[in-house]
C-alpha cells in the first residue's frame, strides 16, 4: 500500500511539474492557423488575422532583412501607420492575443514555425501597459515562452495584428482602396528580386 501511495504522489507531482506539450511535432503547423497569400496568418480559434512575419522581415518564409526591435512607443506608431497587405487597422496585440501564439512544447520553439517563419527567439512588446510598473509593458519571450515587462524605453521585437472580419462591406474604412493594394508590397518574387 505504501509503495502504491509512493508511485501515484510521484507521478502527480511529476505531471504538475511539466506545463509543456509536445503533442504536435515542431515541423507539423498547426491547424488553426490559415496561411494566406498577402503573408498574412489567419487564427481560426481568435478570429485574428497576424502578419506573418515580424517588423523588419519580409519575403517568402521571412527571409529578406533583420527583425527589428523598438521601443513601445514606436511598436504603437507602427502599428497605426502600417498599410500591409490591404489593410489599414493593424495594432500591436494586447498581452493575451500574444500569448495564444505560445506552444507549451517541452523542446524547440515557442510559436508555431511554419506559420510564422523566422521568428526571432526574442520578447515581443505586447500593448497591454504592465499597470503596477508606471512606465512598463508586458513582453512575450518566444524561445522560451517567459513573460515579462520592461520598460517602455527598452527595446523588443514587433508582431502587428488585427480583427480579421474587421475590414468588410459594413466597415469600410478598414479597407485601403484596391489603387492603394496595387502597389501594396507583399513579399513577391518581384520585391525579392530588387
Amino acid at each position: 500500500m505504501f509503495l502504491l501511495l509512493a508511485l501515484l504522489c510521484l507521478a502527480a507531482s511529476t505531471a504538475t511539474a511539466r506545463d509543456c506539450v509536445d503533442s504536435h511535432a515542431a515541423g507539423i503547423p498547426d491547424a488553426r492557423y490559415i496561411v494566406i497569400q498577402n503573408a498574412t496568418v489567419r487564427d481560426h480559434t481568435s478570429g485574428l488575422m497576424w502578419k506573418r512575419c515580424a517588423e523588419g522581415l519580409s519575403g517568402f518564409g521571412c527571409t529578406q532583412g533583420e527583425a527589428a526591435t523598438s521601443t513601445w512607443s514606436w511598436a504603437l506608431r507602427r502599428a497605426r501607420t502600417s498599410r500591409y497587405g490591404g489593410h489599414a487597422d493593424w495594432r500591436l496585440p494586447d498581452r493575451e492575443e500574444l500569448l495564444s501564439l505560445l506552444q507549451r512544447r517541452c523542446h524547440g520553439m515557442d510559436i508555431d514555425g511554419v506559420s510564422f517563419p523566422n521568428t526571432p527567439s526574442g520578447r515581443f512588446w505586447s500593448a497591454t501597459p504592465a499597470s503596477y510598473y508606471p512606465g512598463s509593458a508586458w513582453r512575450v519571450h518566444f524561445g522560451n515562452g517567459n513573460i515579462d515587462y520592461g520598460t517602455k524605453e527598452q527595446s523588443a521585437h514587433v508582431r502587428l495584428v488585427r480583427d480579421a472580419d474587421a475590414c468588410t462591406p459594413v466597415t469600410p474604412g478598414t479597407c485601403l482602396s484596391h489603387e492603394d493594394r496595387l502597389y501594396e508590397r507583399h513579399g513577391s518574387l518581384e520585391e525579392i528580386q530588387e
